[in-house]
This record gives C-alpha cells, sequence and structure tokens, in this order.
C-alpha cells in the first residue's frame, strides 16, 4: 500500500440538483466537479507561486499532508487557497497519530565517534499495535562536530546487525546540540532494536553524551559493538495510529481543531484517517459525530482501502460466535438512519453446516428489548449459504432504536450456530449491542440491512463503512503496477464502491494514480491516466484526487518517483496531462454531478471478472463485441439519458461505429469546451465515435 502518513483528501461540495438517491449532506461545489491533489507542497514550499500552480492545473482543492499538518502550516496553506480559488482539507496530526516519546537524558559523561568507533545503543519499542519509529535525538557537541563530516545512524535488528532496517545522516556544520535523525519506520511491538552512529571522518566526533551508569533498563550504550554499563542521551519519537488499540483522540483535541478552522474561508472540511480497518470504524464515527457538534459545516474524508488489501488490514479477521438454542436466544438492537423507512431484509452470518433437518430459526423485529411490540417476523430453515436473508418487510421510522431476537425452534439437535459476533468490547456497530438470551454484552452480532453480501467480504468492510454514514466514499486503487502489468481486480473493486454507494446514498470519489513506487507501482502514462479518470466516471464517481501531486520522499521503505511535480518543484510532463484531463473533465463536470448511474456494461474478447457484459438490448451497439469499451448508461433528475462510452485501449485510438436503437432520435455530445452540447454524426439508425486511447466520451440520447 503506498503510505500516506498522517493525510488525506477531498474537497468540493456537491450539485444542488443531485438525487435523494446519491445525495451529500453538503452544498454546491465551488466548481462544476471535485478535483483534488494530494501531497501538497511541504510548509517550506508553501508559497502563493506553488498554490497558483495548483489552480492553474484545474483543480480546486487540496488534501494537507506533506507536513502541512498543524494549525501553522495549515493555517498558510488556506491563505494561499483562498488566493486561488481553491480549498482544503486539512490534515492535523492529531486526528490520526498518536505521539509517544522515550527519553534517555541523563547525562554527566561522552564518548566519541569516528570511522574507527562506532558507538551503538539498544532499545525497546512501546507494547501495542502499529507502532512507528519517526525520529532520534542525540546531545553531541556541535562545537567538535568539523564541518563536512558526516555522521549516520542505522537502525539494526540487533547489536549483531544481522538486518539493516532504516537509516539517516547529518553532515556538519550542526545547528543544534540536540541533532534528530529522521527514520520514520515501522517497527515491531515490545521488541529490542539496535541504533548505531557511525562517522564519516577519522576525528573523532564529539562528545557524544551519555549517563554516567546504565539508567535505562531496556537498553544499554555500545562502543565497537561491545555493550557499555551507560546509556547515550537520546530521545525517541514514537507514532502509533490514533484508533489502534481501542484508542481515539480525546474529545479536548477534536474540539481544539474545529474550533480553530470552522470559520476559515478556504476551509473545505476535515481529514480525519487514510484507509481504516474495520475494527475502527465506530470510533471513527464518533471522532466525526464529535467534530459536528462544533463544525456542521464542513465535511470529514475517510479514504478506505482497496480490494487488494489483506484481511487483517480490512480487520475482517477478528470475531467470535454464539449458539442459538430452543432455550437460549441472541439479540441485536440497532438504530435505523436518516429518512429510512423500510426494512425489507436483514442477514445474519450463521454456520450453515449445524443447521440440521428440522431446524427452523425465526427472526423477529420488536419495538424495542422488552419486546411489547412485534412488528416482523420471519422463519427460515436451512440456508444455502453462511449469510441467509431474513424477509422482514417492515415499516419503521426514522432515527428510531430496535431489536432484533433470533430464536430456535427446537427441532434436530435444537442448537445452532456459530453466529457471528465480533470479540468482546470490540464494538461492529454504534447505537446498538449484542443480546444473549435477553442480556446486553459489549459486543455486536453480524448483520446486514437491505443487503445480500458474504461476511468478511471486501464489500462487508466498504458496507460497514457505509454503515457509520459517512459525508462522501473515498477509496484508492492503483492499477499500473511496475511490471507493465493492469491489476485485474481494479473492476472488481469499482463493482463494489458503485453498488454501496448506490445503496448507502451518498456520491464516491476516486484517487487517481499519478506517481510511480520503485518495484511496485509504475508512473502512468499520459493515456493510462486518462483511462483511470474517465473509467471512474464511467462508474458514476462524483471526484477525484491524484495520488501524489508533489514526489514524495521516500519513506516507510517506499521509494516514490515522477508524481506530477518532481521532487525539486520541477513540474513533471505528467503535470501539463492532468491539467489538460481536469479542463475536460470540468466542462463535463455540471451535466455530471446532476447524473444518475443506472448501469456499466464492458465490451471486449474477455470480461473483467464482476462486470457485465453490454446486453444485446442496450439502446447502443458496437458494431463489433471484440472493441473493448466500457459503456454506462445515466439518467437526470428530468429523467433524460445518457451514456458515455470510454475506450479500454491505453495504447492506440479507435473509431467505432454503433448501431442505435429507433427510439433514439438524436444523440448529441457534451462538449469538453464548454460544456454544450454539440452535434454528432448521428443519422437514424446509427454513428460513429472516435476515441483516443483511454478517453472517454459523454453523450445525450434524444
Amino acid at each position: 500500500m503506498l503510505k500516506k502518513s498522517a493525510s488525506m483528501f477531498l474537497a468540493m461540495l456537491l450539485l444542488a440538483a443531485s438525487f435523494s438517491e446519491i445525495g451529500s449532506a453538503y452544498s454546491p461545489a465551488i466548481q462544476s466537479f471535485p478535483i483534488g491533489i494530494f501531497w501538497p507542497p511541504s510548509p517550506s514550499n508553501t508559497t502563493n507561486a506553488n498554490y497558483a500552480d495548483i489552480s492553474a492545473m484545474n483543480a480546486n482543492f487540496i488534501v494537507g499532508g506533506n507536513g502541512v499538518s498543524d494549525f501553522t502550516s495549515s493555517d498558510a496553506a488556506l491563505g494561499y487557497a483562498a488566493n486561488h480559488g481553491l480549498t482544503l482539507l486539512v490534515d492535523d496530526s492529531r486526528l490520526a497519530w498518536r505521539d509517544h516519546v522515550v527519553s534517555q537524558n541523563s547525562s554527566g559523561h561522552g564518548l566519541f565517534v569516528s570511522s574507527t568507533t562506532s558507538l551503538g545503543q539498544t532499545i525497546r519499542t512501546p507494547a501495542g499495535s502499529g507502532w512507528g519509529l519517526n525520529r532520534v535525538q542525540f546531545y553531541i557537541d556541535k562545537l567538535n562536530w568539523p564541518a563536512g563530516t558526516t555522521i549516520t545512524l542505522s537502525m539494526y535488528d540487533s547489536p549483531a546487525k544481522n538486518q539493516l532496517i532504516a537509516s539517516d545522516a547529518i553532515t556538519a556544520p550542526a545547528s543544534t546540540y540536540y541533532p534528530v535523525f529522521n527514520l520514520h519506520t515501522a517497527v515491531q511491538s515490545n521488541t529490542v532494536y539496535y541504533l548505531e552512529l557511525t562517522s564519516n571522518s577519522s576525528t573523532s566526533i564529539g562528545w557524544v553524551t551519555t549517563s554516567t551508569s546504565n539508567v535505562y533498563a531496556d537498553g544499554q550504550a555500545y562502543m565497537n559493538g561491545v555493550a557499555q554499563s551507560i546509556d547515550l542521551w537520546f530521545n525517541l519519537e514514537y507514532s502509533q495510529r490514533a484508533y489502534n488499540d481501542g484508542n481515539q483522540p480525546a474529545h479536548a483535541v477534536i474540539d481544539d481543531i474545529a474550533n480553530h478552522y470552522r470559520n476559515k474561508a478556504a476551509l473545505q472540511g476535515y481529514h480525519v484517517l487514510d484507509e481504516p480497518s474495520a475494527l475502527q470504524m465506530t470510533r471513527l464515527q464518533d471522532t466525526i459525530r464529535r467534530l459536528k457538534m462544533t463544525d456542521p459545516n464542513h465535511m470529514s474524508f475517510v479514504n478506505l482501502f482497496p480490494n487488494y488489501a489483506s484481511a487483517s488490514q480490512l480487520g475482517l479477521n477478528q470475531q467470535t460466535g454464539e449458539f442459538v438454542t430452543d432455550a437460549f436466544s441472541l439479540g441485536q438492537t440497532f438504530t435505523t438512519k436518516k429518512g429510512q423507512t423500510q426494512i425489507d431484509t436483514v442477514q445474519w452470518w450463521i454456520d450453515k453446516n449445524t443447521w440440521g433437518t428440522g431446524e427452523q430459526l425465526t427472526l423477529k423485529l420488536w419495538s424495542s428489548p422488552a419486546k411489547t411490540s412485534l412488528i416482523a417476523q420471519n422463519t427460515l430453515t436451512t440456508p444455502a449459504t453462511e449469510w441467509p436473508q431474513f424477509h422482514l418487510n417492515a415499516t419503521v421510522s426514522q432515527n428510531t432504536q430496535y431489536y432484533m431476537e433470533l430464536t430456535h425452534n427446537g427441532g434436530g439437535d435444537r442448537s445452532v450456530g456459530w453466529v457471528i459476533r465480533s470479540n468482546t468490547n470490540n464494538n461492529w456497530y454504534n447505537d446498538g449491542s449484542a443480546y444473549l438470551n435477553g442480556s446486553p454484552i459489549a459486543a455486536d452480532f453480524w448483520f446486514t440491512i437491505n443487503q445480500n453480501i458474504t461476511g468478511a467480504s471486501y464489500e462487508d468492510y466498504v458496507y460497514r463503512w457505509m454503515y457509520t454514514e459517512p459525508d462522501v466514499l473515498v477509496f484508492d486503487h492503483y492499477p499500473y503496477m511496475a511490471n507493465g502489468q493492469f491489476r485485474a481486480d481494479y473492476y472488481d473493486n469499482l463493482e463494489v464502491i458503485r453498488r454501496q454507494a448506490k445503496l448507502g446514498g451518498v456520491d464516491f470519489w476516486s484517487y487517481i494514480q499519478s506517481v510511480g513506487v520503485n518495484g511496485v507501482w509504475k508512473a502512468p502514462s499520459e493515456s493510462e491516466m486518462r483511462y483511470q479518470i474517465y473509467s471512474n466516471l464511467a462508474y458514476g464517481a462524483k471526484g477525484y484526487i491524484y495520488f501524489t501531486y508533489w514526489t514524495p520522499d521516500a519513506s516507510g521503505g517506499e521509494s516514490f518517483n515522477n508524481g506530477l511535480i518532481l521532487p525539486n518543484g520541477v513540474k513533471n510532463a505528467s503535470y501539463n496531462w492532468a491539467k489538460n484531463i481536469n479542463a475536460e473533465v470540468l466542462q463535463l463536470g455540471s451535466t455530471l454531478m446532476g447524473l444518475e448511474s443506472l448501469a456499466v456494461y464492458h465490451t471486449g474478447n474477455s470480461l473483467p471478472a464482476s462486470t457485465t457484459q453490454l446486453p444485446a438490448s442496450f439502446v447502443m451497439q458496437p458494431g463489433s463485441n471484440t472493441v473493448p469499451l466500457v459503456i454506462s448508461h445515466f439518467t437526470n433528475q428530468a429523467g433524460q439519458e445518457y451514456v458515455m462510452i470510454v475506450n479500454k485501449n491505453t495504447v492506440s485510438q479507435q473509431t467505432v461505429s454503433f448501431t442505435v436503437h429507433s427510439s433514439v432520435s438524436n444523440v448529441r455530445e457534451v462538449s469538453k469546451i464548454d460544456g454544450q452540447l454539440i452535434a454528432t454524426n448521428f443519422s437514424v439508425g446509427g454513428m460513429s465515435v472516435q476515441l483516443a486511447a483511454g478517453e472517454g466520451k459523454l453523450f445525450k440520447l434524444e
């Protein structure tokens, strides 16, 4: 996965005439379509000129990051954003990260480092999950550190130095007696590591301050690999995701952030966290609810993992279960959403192999755990899957708590299970809890409402986030691999995101790959970038963000190359590619934002997994079904129909002939120059479309 430090995404609000099915809680966009950048200029590069370049690229919002993650740096960014008609999703590291400093500051002695004398220190990392060691500070006499000489800090798995984990170097003259080495590397929990200082000069540098005895209980100093009965003076700055190990930001921190930013002119909203696990989602929802208590007028943004993330990353591999018997019922309270008035189906996750002949399970919907009013019920026998649907067809009230109860009829061996639930003290859903035989417990049963999905799947992960009612659904998927391959699961990811966005009633936005990672991803070509954008638009995306704008420094074992802006601040060729594509999309934007996605189809010799072949009944048919296309069908609020046609060939242009159903009297294109409808070569019964490599075009059917 590409790391995004403590930062990520979004801005531009939605369309005034949006559908209730895809509506947003926010007012219309400043410009016609949300186009953003992630990894903006660093604080030292936050200038009026650099923000003018972002605007000139036809982007209209910025996601904080790259050190723009505190009040000082974000305030400067907000000022320059306002100057150029941009908005900012502010990134505050306190929303995403927890800092922990381990210090050994006893002094009184010192040692010297040179090309013939190394100095080391063993350390022990904190207990808990997901820690990173960011910065290491020592106390070194800068007056005895000659200009031009370099001290390197290397981090190893042990004093045996079997594995180099990270390193950083500082070359004199040093500006402080307390130099900081930046490692920014993941570390294992409660584990001993070895830090070693070396120099490229035979001149002794120091002294490097130490204690006079071994005062640090979790390690000791070394000289030339030999343990000493002292410790180096050091500060170790660790960070951990703020939601790991059951934690979350304090209300005082959240309130401080919202109070500081809520009246800023260029504020788009708050970037809360990047790529959460399902286990963190309810605590993220708590944070967002708290932000909205102080600032209800700005959005909160969370970006989801792609579908190639592991089960452990997605947080879907931690669960337990219960048995339902004729003497032991299982239950779950839950609260309906705003605007929700119908519960058609409810899924539970139940081991069907323990569901024997003659056994029936009944799901009853009650007004409360007191069971004074039965609203609906449904009984099932021996289901075909582990995720049976109980059909309730119940009318309910919005924003109201209800109680579901699962009971056994006493047949067979009178016991069915596992019925899957979260581990105790692991919250899967806010506003409700699991019940065992009528008593609440600190857990939740797995369930879906008005869905039909597979438990512990990627769609389950996305559904759980949608259940928290986010302002927008955002995901990243980077399909262009370093070996030249295009990820086969790209379309499956789009299918899931599109489906869940529609069912959840929110818009979705996508990250667009615009940088390379050595050995992992390649920087895409112009046509590949164009195709990723237009294929997302064909699936109904209502916004996108470039990952990345400025090329990041190497971090966390990833080495980046060829972002839109190169590391030295020079525009890459891809900057102009993005600028030109963005200009097209902005002209299509006012039309796109008013469209509801009805269907997405594919043509070509081989159909990607999870996609749907263009049906013979569709109103537009290519002359050859072997031509690789994405063809999507839209409608607007007035019921007018639109079709987007995208060339899946990212190497060559294609001219495709179509037969058009006789019910269509005209086909006009939405212009990429001014957004107006323009004539095509349509004549009754047919037309042709010329598409550049990776290009999409939008047509109105009349």
